[in-house]
């Protein structure tokens, strides 16, 4: 009988632990690989690496608004980007790199659509070959799930979330090559 109340114990724990779980997962944005016909060379490749903020609302604001209104924006912007990128490339792990390859066969190309107050950053990724033919996207990639809490500085908060999308998007591509060895 003892046994009996432990194993209910731990089954309302479980299934209590379960239900978090979905719910959790249920609020996450949707990062779904739409287009993947990387070749099985890429492996190996540096890819030119470019991220566009154009298109974004930065804080609810345009990019040239926010620029006005965080006078450090414009010379903050490459610290991001290099964030975003040293994220990507610890994603990836070895042999394999993405960076400033202007000469490269392939171009990751990063549009940001969304930072949030929190620094939360939701962005659309292509990597495109020479002849600038998408082949592989991810939609609304982020870095995780958006905190509820945000500490330091706009600029700080925008650099920690750039680098945790990064690495996310380096998992997502080392998961997506090494499926093409298969």
């Amino acid at each position: 009988m003892k046994n009996l109340k432990v194993l209910t114990s731990n089954m309302r724990k479980i299934v209590a632990i379960s239900l978090l779980l979905t719910f959790f997962s249920a609020n996450l944005p949707a990062q779904t690989i739409t287009k993947n016909s990387l070749p099985k060379d890429i492996k190996e490749a540096r890819m030119n690496f470019q991220m566009d903020f154009s298109h974004a609302l930065i804080f609810g604001m345009s990019e040239k608004e926010f620029a006005k209104f965080e006078v450090d924006w414009n010379k903050d912007k490459k610290n991001v980007i290099k964030k975003f990128k040293t994220g990507a490339n610890m994603g990836l792990g070895k042999g394999f790199k993405i960076g400033d390859y202007k000469e490269a066969v392939y171009t990751v190309k990063v549009t940001v659509s969304t930072i949030t107050e929190e620094g939360y950053m939701i962005c659309d990724v292509d990597i495109v070959d020479q002849q600038n033919k998408n082949r592989f996207h991810i939609d609304q990639l982020t870095g995780g799930k958006e905190p509820s809490i945000s500490v330091g500085t706009k600029l700080a908060r925008i650099k920690i979330w750039a680098a945790l999308t990064g690495k996310k998007f380096g998992r997502m591509l080392k998961s997506a090559l090494s499926n093409k060895e298969k």
